[in-house]
């Protein structure tokens, strides 16, 4: 039955890659809320499928006294941390009903973010590696990608625009909705290809790989991000090492604490240091001070707990409400619009899951390169997991939790830490 829960984890993994960056209902308006009900509704065909897979393995090995008892890893626990913390952020904010789904539009609430630590622990014990799902998985951001590129040159053949002119400057592109949107679904493949085209010794496969790599070179020029370049150059660097210093140990377990302690302060560096200037990192100086304002603001069982998983854009209401003059300022500069995350995944959950929750994740993502550099080192499957986990994580430093991406990024977490069976 272990084969039939690995195919239930096939399916989800290919759908979750193939079925949310192309699903629209023919326009952009309210994309985001119809790729959220996809997400929530393959989470629901995938749970009936592992509920009757389970049933079934279970009543035949009832009498079965010779199964090992399973165990659970640092990394499991990890996770479940992180998810017992989002559930005591959401029971302890000022809207259930808020937290658990989230800003309308983004739907990264807790329901979803349990979902995506249950995808976690499912992935981690019953997917298997197969290099024909990697080739999916990257061919699948192929129209997505081509979309986006036929947009930015005045083409619009889905429809979505009012005209060739808005298609080519709309910050919308392909069947996203924000061409941000699309750079982090990006982050999380591009590091993919960029590794196989590096280090597969099939010619065919190169040329392929190569091809998309150009594809989406073209993407970044037309569409792309600053933070996307990034990723690709994270991608790029550890790829060169494996395949031209495969033997050369530069790292291991021992130093991963002091690995992510490192990031964490360059992160704080940067982001302080960004805050100072309002129109730096196109305006993400202004929207990390306010956050940090907001933060501050909150009395002192908030910054523990957060205000309740998304909840971020209710949470700066009340504080505008409450300060006329950062009120007139946010007016200025947003003209009407609301903020609805602080852009950039690690405040957010500091402000929404509070002092606890942050660091309930930040300690997952270290047990998690931890598990990496004692098990996954020279394993094909696992690098390519964590390097495009690693390339999702930088990303976020300016960029908040989307469904466009997210639960891939849960998905990999999962390959990275799986069980050996």
């Amino acid at each position: 039955m272990k084969k039939y829960k690995n195919y239930v984890a096939l399916f989800y993994v290919l759908s979750v890659f193939f079925v949310i960056p192309i699903y629209n209902k023919g326009t952009y308006e309210n994309i985001s809320v119809h790729k959220t009900d996809a997400y929530l509704f393959l989470c629901g065909i995938t749970l009936v499928l592992y509920v009757i897979t389970s049933v079934i393995d279970d009543l035949q090995k009832i009498n079965d006294k010779s199964l090992r008892k399973r165990t659970f890893s640092k990394v499991d626990v990890a996770m479940a941390i992180f998810g017992g913390v989002v559930l005591l952020s959401t029971l302890l904010s000022d809207s259930i009903k808020e937290s658990v789904y989230g800003v309308p539009g983004f739907g990264m609430g807790a329901l979803t973010i349990i979902l995506m630590i249950l995808s976690f622990f499912f992935i981690s014990r019953y997917y298997f590696y197969n290099t024909w799902a990697v080739h999916v998985i990257v061919a699948s951001s192929v129209l997505p990608t081509i979309l986006a590129i036929l947009n930015r040159l005045g083409f619009d053949p889905l429809s979505m625009f009012s005209s060739g002119n808005e298609a080519q400057n709309s910050l919308y592109v392909s069947t996203f909705g924000n061409y941000g949107w699309y750079s982090e679904y990006m982050a999380v493949i591009v590091p993919i290809s960029v590794y196989m085209l590096f280090m597969t010794k099939d010619k065919l496969e190169r040329v392929l790989y190569g091809a998309h790599v150009a594809l989406v070179l073209f993407a970044i020029i037309a569409c792309g991000t600053t933070m996307m370049l990034v990723s690709a150059l994270i991608a790029v660097l550890f790829a060169f090492k494996r395949k031209f210093l495969p033997d050369q140990k530069i790292v291991d377990e021992k130093v991963a604490p002091w690995i992510v302690a490192g990031v964490i302060l360059v992160y704080l560096v940067c982001v302080l240091f960004i805050s100072r200037n309002g129109d730096l990192a196109n305006g993400r100086g202004y929207i990390w001070k306010l956050s940090f304002d907001l933060y501050g603001s909150l009395p002192l069982n908030k910054k523990i707990i957060g205000v309740g998983p998304n909840r971020y854009m209710y949470a700066l209401n009340d504080y505008l409400a409450a300060k006329p003059e950062a009120a007139a300022e946010f007016a200025s500069r947003f003209n009407g619009l609301a903020l609805t995350s602080a852009h950039s995944e690690y405040l957010d959950y500091l402000i929404c899951t509070g002092f606890h929750g942050l660091m309930a994740y930040l300690y997952m993502i270290f047990r998690v390169v931890e598990r990496f550099l004692q098990t996954g080192l020279g394993k094909k499957d696992r690098e390519i997991a964590f390097i495009a986990a690693v390339s999702y994580m930088a990303y976020s430093f300016a960029n908040f939790s989307m469904v466009c991406a997210t639960p891939m990024f849960f998905i990999l977490l999962g390959m990275v830490a799986k069980e050996r069976r």
